[in-house]
């Protein structure tokens, strides 16, 4: 159960620092005189931390057993 919680605060917090990032690199001014590199930089930043923080979050507890599979009409 410890490790599930683990899993999920640092989903929560690749998450939001994604959201920084996705805000960093649209909303601020003071982000015109950085380089567009560096705004690339950022933005595939947080877009690695969105993706991340979504496989974290859905990904099953060690451990876990499987749920069961729904049939398709077998």
């Amino acid at each position: 159960m410890t490790a599930m919680v683990r899993q999920r605060v640092l989903a929560v917090l690749l998450l939001l620092i994604a959201f920084v990032a996705l805000a960093l690199s649209r909303a601020f001014p003071f982000m015109d005189d950085v380089p567009g590199l560096a705004k690339s930089a950022i933005a595939v930043g947080g877009a690695a931390c969105a993706l991340a923080g979504v496989w974290l979050w859905v990904r099953k507890a060690p451990g876990q057993a499987a749920p069961p599979a729904t049939g398709d009409g077998d």
